[in-house]
């Protein structure tokens, strides 16, 4: 599941034709805004795109935040159960191995950023910690490394759990500057407090290459893909677009 808030088919194309190309046939559930262009090319992938619009009491609250509130209302009114929920980014996402042919552990499998920079030593995430929980909540978490909120895999039960206790940390919700993201630090609140039985961490030598943080170009095989901290192909490459090469190269073969 993602949102595809403003954005246009371009944006999200490498993640949409990626997931095409490495065999997945399961459901994938884009939600879309008012401001979202090219639907249409969109739905051809065979998605199913859901349209909406926050609630007026809503609507100084961020998209990125409100996506919690919509993902839990489809998992909610969802007619079966799903082994395994991907809720992900989509314009700086890219899938170079079938997402769920990984041996996920049972529970929320959360993704961390490069150990280089902890929340209290990050000016985005201590500033969406500490603006939206406080002083006390900044400081249990000053020194834990960042887990990125942008691609966190789980079981149904699991996502669900994590989902509905995110929904009660974002709201309410006061409004100032430069808290878009604040839902990251919320995230890391409730994954590293243990607010949600059965987290589990991967980081860069693991499945998800979250290049956020990374001080330099990751390592390319011979075809050109992306290496994890082990050596081997991640199965999901998360913030390509901040390294221009990266971006550039990704963005030439999804054209």
């Amino acid at each position: 599941m993602g949102l595809a808030a403003g954005y246009h088919y371009g944006d999200v194309r490498p993640f949409l034709a990626s997931l095409d190309q490495c065999g997945y046939q399961g459901d994938c559930v884009m939600f879309v805004t008012r401001t979202t262009r090219d639907i249409d090319r969109m739905e051809a992938h065979g998605i199913k795109v859901i349209p909406g619009v926050r609630p007026d009491n809503m609507k100084h609250v961020s998209q990125n935040a409100y996506r919690y509130f919509r993902y839990a209302d489809f998992l909610r009114e969802a007619d079966h159960t799903y082994d395994r929920i991907l809720i992900a980014d989509v314009r700086d996402v890219v899938f170079q191995r079938h997402p769920f042919e990984f041996d996920w552990l049972p529970g929320l499998n959360c993704a961390l950023e490069d150990k280089s920079r902890t929340i209290g030593r990050c000016p985005y995430n201590r500033r969406w910690v500490e603006m939206h929980q406080g002083e006390e909540v900044l400081q249990s978490l000053f020194d834990k490394q960042v887990s990125c909120s942008g691609t966190t895999v789980g079981d149904h039960e699991s996502m669900v759990q994590y989902l509905d206790t995110m929904l009660s940390r974002l709201w309410p919700f006061e409004q100032r500057e430069n808290m878009a993201g604040y839902d990251q630090g919320v995230h890391n609140t409730i994954v590293h407090n243990n607010e949600v039985p059965g987290v589990r961490f991967v980081d860069n030598s693991g499945p998800i290459m979250t290049l956020g943080m990374t001080e330099s170009d990751p390592e390319l095989d011979d075809e050109g893909y992306v290496l994890n901290e082990s050596g081997e192909r991640a199965h999901i490459v998360h913030q390509y677009d901040r390294k221009p090469e990266l971006f550039k190269m990704i963005r030439q073969r999804y054209a």
